[in-house]
C-alpha cells in the first residue's frame, strides 16, 4: 500500500508539472481544453434524452407540432455542438501540436543551459536518453496530453449521465463499475506488459538508431564501401527485426488474452442492464422511450467510465515515461557567474595561481597546481603528449569547468566575476574536434549575425583563411550549404579545406583571445607548421594560446608551457628551454626535422 501510495504521488507530481509547464509555455492552452471538453461531453446528452420524449410522443399522443419540436432540437442541437465540437478541436489539435513543440524546445534550451560538465557526465547522458526516447518513440507527451483531454470530457458528461441513471436503479451503476473496475485492472495489466516491452526494446532500438544513422552518415561511406561493410551491417540489423519480432509477437499474445477478457466482461454487463430494463418495461414501470433514453445512458455511462479509467491508467503510465524528462529538467546550473562585463578591458592578461582540477568520478587530478600568467597579446605554445592536461587547461580557460582549487584571473579579477556571456566575447576557439553544421558557408561562420550585413566580414574572413576562391567559384557562394543534408548542391569539404573554415570562423569572432587545440592533429607536421605560422601572422596583436603534442608553434610564441600528467614542468622561451630542459629539449630534437625544411 505504502508503495502505491508512493508511486501515485510520484505520478501526480509529474502530472502537475506538466501541467504547469502547459500554462507557463502557452497560458490558454488549459482553459482551451477544459472548454471544448465542455461542448464535448454536452454533445451525448441530446441524443441520450430527446428521443425519450420523441418515442413517448409516438407512443401517446402523437402531436405533430411536438414531435416536430423535438426533432427540430435533435437536428439543430447537432449541428450547433458538431459545429463547436469541430472548431474546438481543431484549435485543441494545433494548440497540443504547438505545445509539444514548444516543450522540446525548451528541453534543447534547457540542456543548452546545462553546465558542461553535466552533458560530459555518463549518468546524464543516460537520463537524456531516457527522457527522450518515450517523447521521440513512443510520443509520450501526446499521449500525456490526449489522456488528461478524454478524462475532463469524461468527468463533465459522467456528472449528467449519474443523474439519469440514478432516477432509475443506483445498483446499475453500482455493477457497471464492478465491471469496469475489473476491467481497469486487466488495461493496467496491459500497459505493464507494455511498459515492459519498451523498456526491454530501448537497448535494441539504440542499437537500430546506430545502424539507421550509418546510412546517413556521410563520413562512413568511404568506409564501409571500401570494407565491404554492407552484408555485415544488414547482418546486424536483420538480427535487430528477428529480435524485435519475436518480442512483438509476445506482447501481441498477452494483449490480445487481456483483450479478449475485457470484451467478455462488457458483454456479460450489457446483458444485465438489457434484462433489467427489459423487466422494467413489461411491469410497465417505464416507458419505451425511458426505455431507449436509460439504454442510451447506460452504455454512454460505461463507456464513459472506462475511457475515464483507461485514460488515468494510461496518463500514469505516461507519467513514468516521461519522468526522467522532470527528472532532467530538474538540474539547475551549478556555475556561478558573475555580472561585470569585459567590453571595457584592454589589455587583457590571464592567470592561472594553484589550478588544481579532477573530472567528476575520478579519483585523480588531471591538473596539479598548475600556475601560469598569461600577457596581453603574448604567444603560448602549450605542448606535452596526450593525456598531459593540455585540453583540460583550456576548458578551464574557456569556464567550461570551474577549477577545483586555486583561481583563474583576468587582469587580476576572477573569471567568475565575469558574466558568462561577457567573458566568452574575449575568446575564439577553434577545438580538435571542431564542428561544422549543415547550414550555409556564411551560416557557418558568422552564425547569428549572419543576415546582419555580415558578408564582407565573412569574405575577409574566408581570405585571410585562404578559402575565399574556393568559395566564390561555387553556384551559391556564400550561400552555399555544407553536406548534403538539406541540399543536394550542398559541398563536402576536404579535411584541410573544413579546418580553413573552422579558423576563418574564429578569425570572424575578432576576438582578443585566440585558442587553437590541435585542429590541425589529422595533417602530417609540416602541413601542420605551416597552418600554425600562418595564423600566427593572422593573429597580430592578439593574445594566441597553441595546443599540440606536436612543436609546429613552437618557433614563433613567446613562451612555451610543457605539461606532464597534468603538472607544468617546463616553462619558458624556446631558445632558452632547448638549452636549459630535458623534456622539451627532447621532444625538440625529435620533430625538428619537421620544421627545418
Amino acid at each position: 500500500m505504502m508503495k502505491s501510495w508512493t508511486e501515485l504521488k510520484k505520478d501526480g507530481q509529474v502530472a502537475l508539472y506538466f501541467l504547469q509547464l502547459s500554462n507557463q509555455l502557452i497560458p490558454s492552452y488549459l482553459p482551451l481544453i477544459i472548454g471544448s471538453s465542455f461542448f464535448y461531453a454536452l454533445t451525448p446528452f441530446i441524443n441520450i434524452i430527446m428521443p425519450r420524449f420523441i418515442i413517448n410522443e409516438l407512443m401517446g399522443g402523437q402531436r405533430m407540432e411536438q414531435l416536430l419540436l423535438f426533432v427540430g432540437i435533435i437536428i439543430f442541437g447537432n449541428a450547433l455542438l458538431n459545429s463547436i465540437n469541430r472548431f474546438g478541436a481543431v484549435k485543441v489539435e494545433l494548440a497540443q501540436f504547438k505545445l509539444i513543440s514548444r516543450i522540446e524546445l525548451h528541453l534543447g534550451h534547457h540542456l543548452m543551459k546545462m553546465d558542461y560538465e553535466e552533458i560530459e557526465d555518463p549518468q546524464i547522458l543516460d537520463l537524456k536518453d531516457r527522457a527522450l526516447a518515450p517523447i521521440n518513440t513512443q510520443g509520450a507527451l501526446s499521449k500525456m496530453i490526449t489522456s488528461m483531454i478524454k478524462m475532463i470530457q469524461s468527468i463533465i458528461a459522467l456528472s449528467g449521465l449519474t443523474a439519469i441513471i440514478f432516477s432509475l436503479n443506483p445498483l446499475i451503476i453500482i455493477i457497471i463499475m464492478a465491471v469496469l473496475l475489473l476491467n481497469t485492472v486487466i488495461f493496467k495489466k496491459t500497459q505493464q506488459a507494455q511498459f515492459n516491452f519498451h523498456q526491454m526494446l530501448t537497448p535494441l532500438n539504440r542499437q537500430f538508431a546506430y545502424y539507421k544513422s550509418l546510412a546517413s552518415d556521410f563520413s562512413m561511406a568511404k568506409d564501409v564501401r571500401l570494407n565491404n561493410m554492407s552484408p555485415y551491417l544488414l547482418k546486424k540489423v536483420d538480427r535487430y527485426h528477428q529480435a524485435s519480432l519475436k518480442h512483438f509477437g509476445q506482447l501481441f499474445a498477452t494483449v490480445g488474452l487481456f483483450q479478449g477478457w475485457s470484451h467478455l466482461n462488457l458483454q456479460l454487463q450489457l446483458i444485465f442492464v438489457y434484462a433489467y430494463l427489459v423487466y422494467r418495461v413489461l411491469i410497465k414501470s417505464i416507458r419505451i422511450g425511458d426505455f431507449t433514453m436509460y439504454l442510451a445512458a447506460t452504455n454512454s455511462f460505461s463507456n464513459h467510465i472506462s475511457t475515464f479509467l483507461n485514460s488515468w491508467i494510461e496518463l500514469r503510465q505516461m507519467c513514468k515515461y516521461l519522468d526522467s524528462f522532470r527528472q532532467l529538467t530538474s538540474i539547475k546550473p551549478q556555475k556561478s557567474t558573475g555580472k561585470k562585463k569585459v567590453n571595457l578591458i584592454s589589455p587583457a592578461t590571464l592567470e592561472f595561481k594553484n589550478v588544481s582540477f579532477k573530472y567528476r568520478g575520478s579519483a585523480d587530478y588531471t591538473l596539479k597546481n598548475v600556475s601560469l600568467k598569461i600577457k596581453s597579446g603574448e604567444k603560448l605554445s602549450i605542448v606535452g603528449a596526450n593525456g598531459a592536461g593540455k585540453t583540460t587547461f583550456i576548458k578551464l580557460l574557456c569556464r567550461l569547468y570551474d577549477p577545483d582549487q586555486g583561481e583563474i584571473l583576468l587582469n587580476g579579477i576572477n573569471i567568475k566575476e565575469f558574466a558568462y556571456s561577457e567573458y566568452i566575447k574575449l575568446l575564439a576557439v577553434v577545438f580538435q574536434d571542431y564542428k561544422l553544421f549543415s547550414f550555409s558557408i556564411k551560416e557557418n561562420i558568422a552564425f547569428d549575425q549572419a543576415g546582419n550585413n555580415s558578408d564582407q566580414a565573412v569574405r575577409a574572413a574566408l581570405k585571410k583563411a585562404g578559402l575565399l576562391d574556393k568559395v566564390q567559384r561555387l553556384e551559391k557562394g556564400l550561400d552555399t550549404p555544407i553536406y548534403k543534408t538539406f541540399d543536394q548542391k550542398g559541398i563536402e569539404f576536404s579535411v584541410g579545406e573544413s579546418q580553413k573554415m573552422a579558423i576563418a570562423r574564429a578569425i570572424f569572432k575578432d576576438a582578443p583571445i585566440v585558442i587553437l587545440d590541435e585542429p590541425t592533429a589529422a595533417l602530417d607536421p609540416y602541413a601542420e607548421y605551416q597552418i600554425y605560422a600562418k595564423f600566427n601572422q593572422l593573429v597580430g596583436a592578439n593574445t594566441a594560446i597553441y595546443i599540440s603534442h606536436r612543436l609546429s608553434s613552437c618557433r614563433f610564441s613567446d613562451k612555451i608551457a610543457v605539461f606532464e600528467q597534468g603538472k607544468l614542468i617546463e616553462y619558458g622561451h624556446h631558445t632558452e628551454l632547448i638549452n636549459n630542459s630535458k623534456i622539451y629539449a627532447a621532444m625538440w630534437h625529435t620533430q625538428a626535422h619537421y620544421y627545418t625544411q
